[in-house]
C-alpha cells in the first residue's frame, strides 16, 4: 500500500533576509512619532487617538494599507519604568494628523501651510 503525504504550500513565500529588509525599510520610512504632535503642544491624548483613527480610516477608504504609514510601538521611560505607547509614522501619516488636529497655533499653520504647497 502506497503512503501519501499532503504538503502545504504558501503562496506568498519570501526568504527571512527580504523580510527583514522590508521591515527596516519601512521603519526608517517612520520617522515620526506621536511625541512631535505632543511637542506642539496643541494636541492632548484624546486629541490624538482621535486623529490617529481619522488618520487610519482616510488610508482604509483610500484603499492604503495603514501599517506601511503607522506602527504601534511601546517605549520605556529608564527613569519610572514606565512603559507607554506611541506611533511611528511616515511623512504621509504624520501630513495625516497634522490635517485632523482640531486646534490651530502658528507650529501648525506653519504645517499646513507647506502641506498646501
Amino acid at each position: 500500500m502506497e503512503i501519501l503525504h499532503v504538503v502545504h504550500y504558501s503562496g506568498y513565500s519570501t526568504p527571512t533576509g527580504l523580510n527583514d529588509f522590508e521591515e527596516a525599510l519601512g521603519y526608517s520610512m517612520r520617522c515620526y512619532s506621536m511625541r512631535h504632535l505632543l511637542l506642539t503642544g496643541t494636541m492632548s491624548q484624546e486629541d490624538f487617538a482621535e486623529a490617529l483613527q481619522k488618520s487610519m480610516q482616510v488610508c482604509a477608504f483610500a484603499g492604503i494599507d495603514t501599517k506601511a504609514h503607522f506602527k504601534k510601538i511601546y517605549v520605556s521611560d529608564s527613569k519610572t519604568g514606565a512603559i507607554y505607547s506611541d506611533w511611528l509614522m511616515s511623512k504621509k501619516g504624520f501630513n495625516l494628523m497634522i490635517m485632523q488636529c482640531q486646534s490651530l497655533n502658528e507650529q501648525i499653520a506653519h504645517w499646513l501651510w507647506k502641506l498646501a504647497d
